[in-house]
Parts: C-alpha cells; sequence; structure tokens
C-alpha cells in the first residue's frame, strides 16, 4: 500500500510546486508602460492582487488557471461590491518582465512592466531606456528654486530618441512652452529657466552637442545634466529621486 501512496504524493507535491512556481511569476511591482491610455500599478502577492489606478486602490484574492487570473474583490475605496467576481487573461514575454493583460468583458488590454526598484520606475514612465553616465566632478541637486524642464535623450541602436515630459506631447512643443515662460514671467525670472538633461551615457558628446545647438536657437542659457548616482536605486519602487547633477554649456 505504501508503494501505491508514495508515488501520488510525489505527484501531487509536484503539481501544487508547478502552480506556485507560475504564481510566482507574478509577484512584485508592475506598472503599465509610458504609451499605456490608463495609468495603473499592480502588486502582486502571494494572497492578494493590489491595483492602484488613480485615486482607486483595489484588492482582490487570486489564483492562475491556465492562462487566466480568476479574482475575487475583497476591497474598492469607491464600491461595496465586495465579492465580485472577474477573470484576466494573461501572457508574459520570453523574459518575463512584462506582462500583458486582456480583460475581454470590458475590451481592455493593457502592457505592464515589472519594477524592481525606483530608477525603472522612472525609466518605465518615460519610456527610454536610460543607462546615466558616471563622473568624478562634483555634482549637486537640482535647484528648486530654477523654474526646470525635463529632456530626456536615449539611443536605440544608432537612433538618437528624445523625449519631454508628459505635459510635453511632442518635441517640438518645446519652443512653444519656453515662448510662453519668456512671455509670462518679467525680466527678473528669465535667467531661472533651465533645460535637465536626461542622457543616456552612449549618447557622445558630439552628437549631445548637436542637441544642444539646437535647443539653444530657443533662447535656452542653461542646461543641467544629471549624473548616476547609487542613491537613485531605491526600493520603495515609487520613492521620489533625488536627481543630482552639474550646469554644463
Amino acid at each position: 500500500m505504501k508503494k501505491r501512496i508514495t508515488p501520488l504524493i510525489i505527484l501531487l507535491f509536484f503539481f501544487n510546486c508547478k502552480k506556485e512556481n507560475l504564481k510566482s511569476d507574478f509577484i512584485g511591482n508592475w506598472s503599465t508602460i509610458s504609451n499605456s491610455i490608463d495609468d495603473l500599478e499592480i502588486q502582486f502577492f502571494n494572497d492578494s492582487i493590489v491595483y492602484d489606478y488613480y485615486s482607486n486602490k483595489y484588492s482582490t484574492n487570486w489564483k492562475v488557471l491556465e492562462n487566466k487570473i480568476e479574482q475575487t474583490l475583497i476591497h474598492n475605496l469607491l464600491s461595496n461590491e465586495k465579492g465580485t467576481k472577474s477573470t484576466l487573461e494573461f501572457s508574459f514575454n520570453k523574459k518575463k518582465d512584462t506582462l500583458f493583460l486582456n480583460n475581454k468583458k470590458d475590451s481592455i488590454s493593457l502592457v505592464f512592466k515589472k519594477i524592481n526598484n525606483s530608477f525603472e520606475y522612472f525609466t518605465n514612465k518615460i519610456g527610454i531606456d536610460i543607462e546615466l553616465p558616471s563622473t568624478n566632478e562634483k555634482i549637486v541637486p537640482i535647484s528648486n528654486k530654477d523654474f526646470g524642464i525635463n529632456i530626456y535623450i536615449g539611443k536605440q541602436r544608432d537612433t538618437i530618441l528624445i523625449k519631454t515630459d508628459e505635459y510635453l506631447k511632442r518635441f517640438g512643443e518645446l519652443k512653444y512652452k519656453i515662448g510662453n515662460f519668456y512671455f509670462s514671467n518679467d525680466e527678473s525670472k528669465i535667467d531661472s529657466l533651465r533645460l535637465n538633461l536626461f542622457v543616456d551615457k552612449e549618447v557622445s558628446d558630439s552628437e549631445l552637442d548637436s542637441i544642444k545647438t539646437i535647443l539653444k536657437e530657443y533662447q535656452i542659457k542653461r542646461f543641467f545634466r544629471i549624473y548616476n548616482n547609487k542613491e537613485y536605486i531605491k526600493k520603495d519602487w515609487k520613492a521620489e529621486i533625488n536627481w543630482l547633477g552639474k550646469y554644463e554649456n
């Protein structure tokens, strides 16, 4: 009898481990990619999922069955619909650092990036993979007294990628943003305008100089370049980062 029971126990144990391994692919923090129509963040735990959708937070119990996540609502700040059931279809990329979720009921499909620290959260939000260069020169925090506009410059193969923050949908709108600043401020504040440059280390000095030449045509006088610092990597994935850098011509 023991010889018959033992293989069955081993088989059940193997099945449970396999199911747990499948669930473990989700465990961690996930955020929608930068060009997503919705800003949604998800934290997967073994016993629950916590959703953060703008000002609404809600949580569910969950289990994984084949390519579906079946969940039951535990808590929702904006409603009392506890116990509501829902199903999401999912898939991963090969590295399992990108998660695709599909809610057929509401015809919603979203793409999420796995976030391990605060710097990854930052690069996911701007939509460009940037590895900041290091420097032996003295770097200082960004001054809050200045009016700063962030410029993100990355490189993909031989192509330069340039983006600004969300309020500037196209890089060309930067010229109008700067013009409005000059028009709406008196002379005492004109010199406080600054461009914060987040530049990937693969971008050469000559390539950056060419970009600065174009930006200077917008009457930009001050550039503050951000450099790498170990303090940017924080386990608190949504922690505010205190950027360090130096003024450059």
